[in-house]
């Protein structure tokens, strides 16, 4: 029997685990034992997956309780902003990777989000790096690109590179080229389509397609519903009071939101919304949608634009606003960074409910991306993968 590491460790959200557990589904029926060590071990409970779940190591960042300057305008940015630059803390979380990996002895190791674990396993053990366009950047680039020009990069990348070969090169680890290659891997497998891939320009390998919760139906032409997904972790972070912003049009909304507080979710189902406190089947919820309301996670907005609806993005963090943004250029929806000042959000929402042109842009890209869709195989592609890495 062969093991296999599932491995994530940054950003937020279910779509990470929910990827790796698909993953090792596919693979139960070749005698595979899969081992997931995880940042969040305890969402896989809310993914009903019939496997243990270990703590992942923590990056500096989320043991410290400073305030330290953070950047987004690049990778190496927001990597050194969660602690890749931090020699001793960098070391420490290493080691208690290579303590793992000694125990548990993969002869395969998927990361989706992990970079510590992927420098550990380098050259060490078979690697499979996967993740969306923002989480899997390409590991043949010098440099990390800019993502966006609202900040200019805080911090030197060749500095950052020395600090990490310093450290690698204490434990005995292959020291890195460029710091592109902890993303790498020997196999990357990206989730995504190309209009949501921030490094679109930059990639060279063909992107795998995204991994959707359900084959996508066409939007049909009578939608009338407005599906509104809230994610529970997101919602405190607004600066806004979303309810307020949809009660107008509480009478035509389908919302799934998991954790929200009683009394929200009261206040719009007195108003006629229809609220479910579960994950609803997208297919069905997005066909039936004249407009998609979310934060920006990657897997909704590829579903949304399969289907051909119109999204309407609360962006709360950098790779949301990207996500928003690349759908906003492509004429595909509309993107709202929630924490710009005094941003008329229930106006965004009206305007993008009555934009006929919208809804005919996404209608014809959703056309073009469930043709896409049938000769993009995720699934088959890390099956492939994953066992030609184990020698099967």
């Amino acid at each position: 029997m062969k093991t296999i590491l599932f491995a994530w460790e940054r950003g937020g959200g279910l779509g990470h685990i929910a990827n790796l557990t698909r993953f090792a589904a596919v693979l139960k029926r070749h005698d595979i034992r899969p081992v997931f060590v995880l940042k969040q071990p305890e969402t896989m409970q809310m993914l009903d997956a019939d496997a243990k779940a270990i703590q992942a190591p923590p990056w500096p960042e989320d043991k410290s309780s400073n305030s330290a300057p953070r950047s987004t305008a690049t990778m190496h940015d927001q990597l050194v902003s969660a602690g890749l630059a931090d020699e001793q803390g960098l070391r420490s979380m290493l080691r208690a990777w290579d303590d793992i990996l000694a125990t548990t002895a993969p002869d395969l190791v998927v990361a989706d989000y992990a970079p510590a674990a992927s420098l550990m396993v380098r050259k060490r053990i078979p690697l499979i790096v996967t993740g969306n366009g923002f989480t899997a950047p390409p590991g043949d680039m010098k440099r990390f690109p800019l993502l966006h020009r609202v900040t200019p990069p805080r911090w030197n990348e060749d500095q950052t590179l020395q600090t990490v070969n310093h450290v690698l090169q204490s434990l005995g680890r292959p020291a890195l080229e460029h710091l592109s290659q902890i993303f790498a891997g020997d196999a990357q497998i990206v989730l995504t389509f190309p209009v949501l891939d921030p490094y679109d320009l930059q990639r060279t390998n063909f992107l795998a397609g995204p991994l959707l919760n359900g084959s996508p139906l066409e939007s049909r032409p009578d939608a009338n519903d407005v599906f509104a997904y809230l994610s529970q972790g997101v919602l405190p972070r607004l600066p806004f009071d979303i309810v307020q912003t949809l009660l107008p049009f509480a009478s035509r909304l389908v919302i799934s939101a998991p954790g929200m507080h009683r009394e929200q979710s009261d206040m719009l189902v007195r108003h006629g919304a229809r609220l479910f406190s579960r994950y609803l089947p997208l297919s069905e919820t997005l066909a039936s949608s004249r407009l998609v309301i979310h934060f920006g996670g990657g897997g909704l907005a590829a579903h949304a634009i399969a289907t051909g609806v119109p999204q309407l993005i609360f962006a709360t963090h950098i790779e949301q606003l990207l996500n928003g943004l690349q759908i906003e250029t492509a004429g595909l929806g509309k993107v709202v960074d929630s924490f710009t000042p005094k941003i008329d959000v229930a106006q965004s929402l009206e305007n993008a409910l009555a934009d006929d042109g919208l809804r005919q842009q996404a209608a014809y890209a959703g056309r073009a991306h469930r043709e896409m869709l049938t000769t993009m195989k995720p699934l088959e592609t890390f099956e492939v993968t994953a066992l030609k890495l184990l020698g099967l």
